[in-house]
């Protein structure tokens, strides 16, 4: 199934209208959160990129560490990677996923999932920044691993 076809499903099934732009990205907010959904023809693939903000300005090894943690094969973070974008320092959550393996159903559910997932490494950035002083951070456990029966064909 083309990108296309998917992302306007998507839009339907979300009853906002989605497109992608001339540039091949389609920005939309879901529970606050800024997604973008990028297609990248040449692996026949989309990503979804969700933005889970600034993180505070010190102490962040406790952070950075639980967030390596749970990229490590996927531990905590439903197949997606946790990243630091360098120009703005704002962490990010993001999957690829092959677009020949997805049907409407199951490329809805993949950004459903996706979106929750981000939603609460959003949500330990924000509560992070408020916390007091601790050497002993817990990243959110049991969010799941890749799990490749989401993805229907």
């Amino acid at each position: 199934m083309e990108t296309t076809e998917l992302i306007k499903d998507l839009g339907e099934r979300l009853g906002v209208p989605l497109e992608l732009d001339a540039d091949g990205v389609c920005a939309f907010e879901a529970d606050g959160l800024a997604i973008s959904l990028h297609d990248l023809p040449e692996l026949s693939a989309i990503t979804v990129l969700g933005d889970l903000g600034t993180p505070p300005p010190e102490r962040l090894e406790g952070l950075y560490a639980a967030m390596l943690e749970a990229n490590h094969l996927f531990r905590d973070t439903g197949g997606a990677t946790i990243s630091r974008d360098p120009e703005t320092g704002r962490f990010a959550l993001c999957r690829a996923v092959q677009r020949g393996m997805l049907s409407p159903e199951g490329f809805y559910d993949t950004v459903e999932r996706f979106v929750s997932t981000a939603q609460v490494w959003a949500n330990v950035i924000r509560d992070y920044r408020d916390a007091p002083p601790t050497d002993d951070f817990e990243a959110p456990t049991g969010l799941g691993s890749f799990n490749p029966g989401i993805i229907t064909g």
